[in-house]
């Protein structure tokens, strides 16, 4: 054990498509699909496409399947699924196991609206009988809390409307669970307080990390806030491990206080899609799929993370040492200390800008609403950490005397690209009332990774005042 594990540490974020060791199971993991129409249904079958070519065992897809939560919207991935995998088999007759469940999109009432007949209400909407729709759409039994076992390795799903019945499974069951082997379990939203950290959006109440804490084994797969995979926060370990799956559907940046993030401003989304480097006209689509390629050996799991839209990898690949004695080299309090920060180029500058106020017809553009642009190039990588965010402060500077007046945070929002297709200037918005007169002022920029840890800021002339 003591050699196993020193050779997983010489695995530890080895380069992507590494191979190491003998596969004992090849495990696709993909979540928040979102199939809508026969766009959405035609990336879903490409990316099980690609899995297909790998070989896999199984797919497992954790929620948020059918994205209004229609029954035709199911009757398309269901359709997707055996176009690629017939009668659950490659093409070589080997079997793929279905490892699919619902999220709260899938059994979401949002359509109701448009059905006020209650009979074709029922017909049209997964709620109002999720059991049938899910046996006829998939041909399998459906149970809220349910168990299969790939290759000798047991998976536990727990459906959007049987994510309480976990500790339940776990009391029947988990007596016959081998601790020197994974058991993996997958639900959709994120169990509370492990990947992304307390700050996570879409984590479930903490039921599932007390459940899955006394198995050290365990492995835990979530999806619903779809953040990107470039984010090393996406992998946590403590008392077990737990994974956020991203999305092949659209992607989310952590977007609490963030001037620039989805919600809050659809006017800056608009100028990322107006920037960003398009991928080539015959890939899936643009705007980001993520998923992820898990390869089982006897002393480790290789996980490979994907980008489908470009074809790449999203980084080196992690390594999970496996066993009873196994490491646990992917907790946060081992990662941050060794963490570099993003530094920008020797060269970078900070450019300060007016942007006048736009008149509306009739009316004379008001003076008050005037913008003060300030841009920035990319920050570049420092060892393997990527720049997350930019902190940009306006700061008084008056004799000897430096005060902050304001201050912004700014996502880098090429930050789920492929490290090679990363680069994208950055920019932010102060509103003129907002901002000291009479005083000169400098706009400094500091690069931040995904754990938090600032660069050296780069910093404007000190010549810029409001009048």
């Amino acid at each position: 054990m003591a050699v196993a594990a020193a050779g997983a540490r010489r695995m530890f974020a080895v380069p992507a498509g590494t191979v190491c060791g003998t596969p004992r199971l090849k495990l696709a993991v993909i979540s928040d699909i979102h199939v809508r129409n026969e766009a959405s249904q035609k990336t879903f079958e490409k990316v099980l496409e690609w899995y297909r070519a790998q070989g896999v065992d199984a797919v497992l897809v954790a929620g948020d399947m059918a994205d209004r939560g229609l029954v035709s919207q199911l009757q398309l991935v269901a359709d997707a699924w055996f176009k690629v995998f017939p009668d659950n088999k490659m093409p070589d007759g080997r079997p793929v196991v279905q490892l699919l469940e619902y999220g709260n999109h899938d059994v979401a009432g949002w359509e109701e609206k448009n059905y006020p007949d209650p009979a074709e209400r029922a017909r049209r909407l997964i709620k109002f009988d999720p059991k049938g729709c899910w046996e006829r759409a998939f041909r399998e039994e459906y149970k809220p809390v349910f168990s299969k076992t790939v290759k000798g390795y047991t998976f536990v799903g727990a459906h959007w409307p049987g994510l309480k019945g976990l500790d339940g499974w776990l009391a029947a069951n988990g007596g016959k669970i081998d601790p020197s082997q994974p058991f993996f379990y997958f639900q959709h939203p994120h169990p509370k307080d492990t990947c992304y950290g307390a700050w996570a959006w879409g984590h479930d109440d903490g039921a599932s990390t007390k459940s899955l804490s006394p198995y050290a084994n365990a492995i835990a797969f979530s999806g619903h806030s779809h953040y990107t995979l470039t984010d090393e926060r996406s992998i946590w370990q403590g008392a077990f491990t737990s994974i956020g799956t991203s999305s092949i559907s659209y992607l989310s940046l952590e977007y609490n206080f963030r001037e620039n993030a989805w919600p809050n401003d659809f006017g800056q989304k608009e100028k990322r899609q107006r920037q960003m480097a398009r991928p080539p006209t015959d890939s899936i689509t643009s705007d980001g799929k993520q998923g992820m390629l898990l390869t089982v050996c006897d002393d480790h799991i290789r996980i490979e993370r994907r980008e489908f839209t470009w074809g790449e990898s999203l980084g080196d690949d992690w390594i999970l040492p496996i066993g009873k004695a196994a490491e646990k080299p992917y907790t946060f309090a081992k990662r941050i200390p060794v963490r570099q920060a993003p530094e920008f180029p020797k060269d970078a500058a900070v450019k300060v800008a007016l942007v006048p106020p736009k008149a509306e017809k009739d009316k004379p553009a008001p003076k008050e609403s005037t913008q003060v642009e300030v841009s920035f190039p990319s920050a570049t990588p420092c060892g393997k950490s990527r720049v997350f965010e930019y902190e940009v402060q306006a700061v008084v500077v008056e004799d000897d005397v430096e005060l902050v007046a304001a201050t912004r945070r700014v996502l880098a929002l090429d930050f789920y690209y492929p490290l090679a297709k990363a680069g994208m200037a950055g920019s932010c918005i102060f509103a003129l009332a907002e901002l000291p007169k009479g005083v000169h002022l400098r706009f400094d920029v500091t690069p931040i990774e995904c754990f938090g840890k600032k660069g050296n800021p780069i910093r404007s002339d000190a010549r810029f005042s409001v009048a």
